[in-house]
């Protein structure tokens, strides 16, 4: 095997086989395409065609093509943008045999698409038009009355991730899954797959970049088994990171691990309880009902609570609906001054046990506000809130009244109590504590003793209040950074933001609720560390809050049009970084732009330059010269326009100019051949270790070359890859494995055990491939050829036919067991790939 890693730069399709090969391309069976999306007249509604293929120049079939519609109606001030995604029949296309697509019947508008690899194509990366990674990055699509948009994109072949998952006895976890992170955004996956019943799964289609791998019993799962990051890791933050390629194959096995246990039993009075509830929930958490893991006592009063993840816990033992009183472990009466238990998978904390103590009741109505008396929140919820012994306020259950608004809640330590109601769904109601206050420490106090009722801890909601309107920039756009808040009026002249708000929003809207009713005022400032922030104002441009406008809401109500256009002093021209080119200066190498810092929120435009002129449609970050660009030397501009400036320029220094695609050839013999497999990428160069590509011609061609070779020149087509290698010497994570499995599938080889494919290529191995590839009709001559190549010999008749094909020129002898060289694999493979069809 050579010492060096080989270069695989993309294959554009140059021929279709023959024979074996050619025929398994008619196998694919062909695709529907989307009907009609909606009804119209066919004058007044435009299309979307085209064809998808992949990376290689190869059409893919059944890839998914789904639209995003821009409203032409859409308000800024209402909703985040005007983008909705179209449902429904002929809203969508799949790619037919031939990687085209037709969506018709489309109104008139601006739409965007995204690229949806399925199963017959999951090794590619989804992506949105043009190239796009993100849909806020993707290419607006015009859509013209009576015309068709065309849309042609090539998707990228992604990266496995590949492995089994089995427990600590090597058992698969079937039924589990696998999750594949980017780096920079641990909170949705960026690809998954499930276990299968062998414990293997795959993760296809990654785009290049830096991963985090975990694994788990899956969704629901009753296993004891816990979530594990690759390598027995529990922290996201000490994960490994694996930087993945397109293309790239990786391997991670997992070995789950059985989550903590909590054991103990639960007794009173000296006699074991049955029923009581434990909940293990994290330190970290306020409320006792956010539980991790819950079970209750059998009826030896015995417990058990496994599969806990790594993490502080506080365990808790409840009879709500019983005699005995709320307590945490170690008789604490309160989540505050609770013992914790820090635990790891595999740890087992046993004789966590609870001795009860009785406990008392409080009973009372809900009722709301209204004109002629309260009437009764029926179903509404309610907090029951104990103070600890730091005097704060801590919830220990959330409960619902019954139809006539009524509760009971047993099962209280003793103690001081209060409750919060937040009203019934029939209407909009301030959370409202007992006593009639809006704040904590408004609230009325109710005590709890043992074994007695504790009546009349009665809460009457008062009308909430609900704010709504927009934050916007000068531009119309979300003002990044920017936020709301409220102040309400305590008392004349006291301000201060309510304790209970509830509410939802996005870049842009905002809508708050259950708020109590007074008078408030709105602030709008900057909560970034922008350079520049923007200015503080109050709702309707007032600069301070003494000047600001007052919502008064004593009843509640509704306040919508809370808006605000949010402005900022233009930043002092900033001189422009100075940008630089990484990369080798070789045809073929990529070459990347670390434009500098220009700050936050700056935009970015790239334009590469050779010998110091624009390059056509080079405007990313990275760039890989084809061999067009030998001799001349790269630069790159970048135009930067950062918040309220003007656009400034800076450019690069130049790279040397650039060397040939392999360093090493020289002029004559087989080089222009070489020069033809290295720029269609059927036979890749060797980087050595300092980075330069070479092909090193002399060296012997391997069994394993000439399969990656014939695949390429296949047009690298889509097939059924088997899950278990043919061949016990190319495993999935060979850089052969596609290509020889291919080679299988349609009868390119005869090997059978193993197949060498580090082996030397010899020149009969190599008549052999060929012959088999094209599948000719032939018929041997009489008399043989070579004098070393005997009528009827194992090879005699494909090497006849390379004769009489003239893909050797060589006369005497053939020397069918000499090695091939990788120059002269390189001229086999043009003179082969210019025979007709």
């Amino acid at each position: 095997m050579h010492p060096h890693t080989p270069e695989s730069p993309p294959v554009p399709r140059r021929r279709r086989l023959t024979g074996i090969l050619g025929a398994f391309a008619m196998l694919v069976g062909l695709a529907g395409v989307a009907s009609p999306a909606y009804a119209a007249e066919p004058e007044t509604t435009g299309s979307i065609a085209g064809v998808v293929t992949g990376e290689a120049g190869a059409p893919l079939e059944g890839v998914r093509v789904q639209l995003f519609l821009c409203d032409p109606d859409f308000d800024p001030l209402e909703q985040r943008d005007c983008w909705n995604l179209l449902w429904g029949e002929g809203t969508e296309g799949v790619t037919a045999v031939d990687g085209t697509f037709s969506i018709e019947n489309l109104a008139p508008g601006t739409y965007r698409a995204s690229i949806n690899p399925q199963a017959q194509t999951a090794q590619y990366v989804y992506e949105y038009w043009d190239a796009a990674g993100t849909f806020e990055t993707a290419t607006d699509i015009t859509v013209a009355a009576g015309e068709a948009a065309n849309i042609e994109p090539t998707l990228e072949l992604g990266a496995t991730v590949s492995g089994r998952v089995v427990d600590e006895a090597g058992q698969p976890v079937s039924g589990g899954y696998a999750y594949a992170y980017l780096s920079s955004d641990l909170n949705s996956t960026r690809g998954g797959a499930s276990v299968a019943a062998d414990g293997s799964y795959t993760i296809t289609g990654l785009p290049s970049g830096e991963y985090v791998f975990k694994a788990g019993p899956g969704w629901g799962s009753e296993s004891e088994l816990v979530d594990e990051y690759w390598q027995d890791v529990y922290d996201e933050d000490a994960a490994a990171r694996v930087a993945l390629v397109g293309g790239q194959s990786f391997a991670a096995d997992f070995e789950l691990n059985a989550g903590a246990v909590i054991e103990g039993t639960v007794s009173a009075d000296g006699a074991p309880v049955e029923g009581v509830e434990v909940a293990a929930s994290y330190a970290g958490s306020s409320d006792d009902y956010v539980a991790t893991v819950k079970t209750v006592t059998a009826a030896d009063g015995t417990y058990r609570l496994a599969g806990l993840e790594a993490g502080e816990y506080v365990v808790g033992f409840s009879d709500f609906d019983g005699e005995w009183a709320h307590q945490y472990w170690q008789g604490a009466v309160d989540r505050a001054s609770s013992t914790h238990l820090d635990l790891s998978p595999g740890d087992v904390a046993e004789a966590v046990d609870a001795n009860l103590t009785a406990g008392g009741t409080l009973t009372g109505n809900l009722t709301e506000r209204a004109e002629t008396g309260g009437v009764p929140s029926a179903q509404a919820y309610l907090d029951v809130l104990r103070k600890n012994s730091s005097g704060v306020w801590e919830t220990v259950v959330f409960e619902q009244a019954d139809a006539s608004g009524a509760y009971e809640v047993s099962g209280l330590a003793p103690g001081e109590y209060t409750v919060m109601s937040y009203g019934s769904s029939s209407a909009n109601w301030a959370k409202t504590y007992y006593g009639g206050g809006f704040f904590q420490d408004e609230a009325a106090v109710a005590a709890v003793t043992a074994d007695a009722v504790t009546p009349g801890v009665d809460v009457e909601a008062a009308p909430g209040v609900q704010i709504a309107g927009s934050i916007i920039d000068e531009h119309g756009g979300p003002a990044t950074g920017a936020s709301l808040r409220l102040l309400f009026e305590r008392a004349p002249g006291v301000w201060a933001e309510p304790e209970q708000v509830s509410g939802a929003g996005d870049d842009i809207s905002f809508r708050m609720g259950g708020l109590p009713p007074g008078n408030y005022v709105v602030e709008f400032a900057d909560r970034s560390d922008a350079a520049v922030p923007y200015a503080t104002q109050y709702w309707e441009n007032a600069p301070t809050r003494e000047a600001a406008t007052v919502l008064e809401a004593p009843n509640g109500g509704a306040f919508t049009g809370i808006n605000a256009v949010m402005t900022r002093t233009a930043p002092e021209p900033e001189p422009a970084p100075t940008p630089t080119v990484n990369g080798i200066a070789q045809v073929g190498q990529a070459f990347t732009v670390d434009a500098g810092d220009w700050g936050d929120g700056a935009e970015l435009a790239y334009q590469w330059l050779a010998d110091g002129q624009p390059l056509a449609d080079a405007t990313g970050t990275e760039l890989v010269p084809g061999d067009a660009l030998e001799g001349v030397a790269l630069a790159v501009t970048v135009t930067g326009t950062r918040p309220g400036a003007e656009p400034v320029a800076a450019t690069s220094e130049a790279t040397a100019p650039l060397a040939p695609r392999f360093a090493d050839l020289t002029a004559g013999g087989h080089t222009d051949n070489v020069r033809w497999a290295g720029g269609a990428g059927v036979i890749a160069g060797i980087r050595g270790d300092d980075g330069i590509v070479r092909f090193d011609p002399k060296a012997p061609a391997t069994r394993g070359v000439i399969a990656i070779a014939l695949y390429r020149l296949a047009g690298s087509p889509e097939f059924e890859v088997p899950a278990v290698p043919t061949f016990a010497d190319v495993p999935a994570d060979h850089v052969a494995f596609t290509a020889v499995e291919y080679l299988v599938s349609v009868g390119g080889t005869a090997a059978s055990g193993s197949f060498g494919p580090d082996d030397k290529l010899t020149r009969q191995h190599l008549a052999a491939f060929l012959y088999r590839a094209s599948a000719p009709s032939f018929t041997a001559p009489a008399k043989a050829t070579f004098s070393d190549v005997a009528v009827g010999s194992s090879f005699f008749r494909a090497i006849e036919w390379v004769a009489a094909e003239r893909l050797t020129t060589v006369s005497g002898a053939f020397r069918p067991a000499a090695a091939t060289s990788r120059e002269e694999l390189a001229t086999f493979l043009k003179r082969w790939s210019a025979i007709d069809d």
